[in-house]
């Protein structure tokens, strides 16, 4: 299978770019920055996420794609995820291509208000509510899609080992601060892809309880 990763030179989405490899796939990358990568057969794009012309160049002969897009200056508005988002949709609309995972993370959709007192009361607001609010943009263009969409939140992120304990929560009174790492976000979103799971509904993704 070859898969678009929109965002993949570093992160969770060159984690997802490592897992696709390592699984067998095929890999085409679109990102500003070359990706850090010890393959030569991964085809790379140079580009914005957000020009639709080099997402139709990055999806020929795809069957899915991964946006995992990040900002490092979480605290300032950006439109960067919901842009990015309508292009993806366009560019696949004229790929007839169906199938998708957009990451976002804790506090996007309906999960915000249940990650506990100190990050819905300080760190959100305080960090992340300005670029968050864009991701929910994002996640409400594609779930008014007719793409084969899934929308993955992953919980506070680390770069520790894949576990294969991941706990997906799917509903409001289930939600839960957590933490999991970038190897088990990769494992979960090519196991969507690869299963078919998880089809237009939003698991927010944290290491499981023991």
């Amino acid at each position: 299978m070859r898969i678009a990763i929109i965002g993949g030179s570093r992160g969770t989405g060159l984690a997802v770019a490592h897992e696709a490899l390592a699984r067998g796939h095929e890999v085409v990358i679109v990102s500003r920055s070359d990706p850090r990568l010890i393959r030569d057969d991964v085809r790379w794009l140079g580009g914005d996420a957000r020009d639709t012309t080099v997402l139709e160049r990055a999806l020929e002969g795809c069957s899915a794609t991964v946006t995992a897009l990040g900002v490092t200056q979480t605290w300032q508005n950006t439109n960067l995820f919901s842009q990015a988002q309508v292009a993806l949709s366009r560019a696949m609309d004229n790929a007839g291509l169906k199938r998708t995972v957009l990451i976002t993370g804790l506090g996007a959709g309906d999960s915000r208000g249940h990650q506990g007192w100190l990050y819905d009361n300080v760190l959100f607001p305080v960090f992340l509510a300005r670029s968050y609010a864009d991701k929910d943009r994002a996640e409400t263009f594609l779930q008014k899609s007719d793409l084969d969409w899934t929308i993955v939140r992953p919980g506070r992120l680390t770069d520790g080992p894949k576990k294969n304990k991941v706990e997906a929560l799917l509903t409001p009174e289930t939600y839960r601060y957590g933490s999991i790492s970038r190897a088990d976000v990769a494992a979960f979103v090519l196991g969507c892809i690869e299963k078919g799971t998880y089809l237009r509904q939003t698991p927010q993704i944290v290491d499981r309880k023991s």
